[in-house]
């Protein structure tokens, strides 16, 4: 097989790709954590409604899933 310039290019963009994924990891993390922490401080503060919109997320969940199958 021979290898063009599109083909040498691409080998490399995957290589920096690869060579920041370690450095993306605990930023992802910080943001999941973040995420989490609004989540509960939302069902502390208001559990009602967020009881009923996720029985509603459910409701159209399986409503859509029933229509599929």
């Amino acid at each position: 097989m021979i290898a063009n310039d599109a083909d040498i290019e691409q080998e490399s963009g995957r290589r920096e790709r690869r060579a920041n994924v370690p450095a993306a990891v605990p930023r992802l993390f910080g943001e999941v954590r973040r995420a989490d922490e609004r989540l509960v401080s939302l069902v502390q503060e208001r559990p009602v409604a967020t009881l009923l919109a996720v029985a509603a997320v459910g409701y159209l969940i399986g409503r859509v899933v029933t229509r599929l199958s």
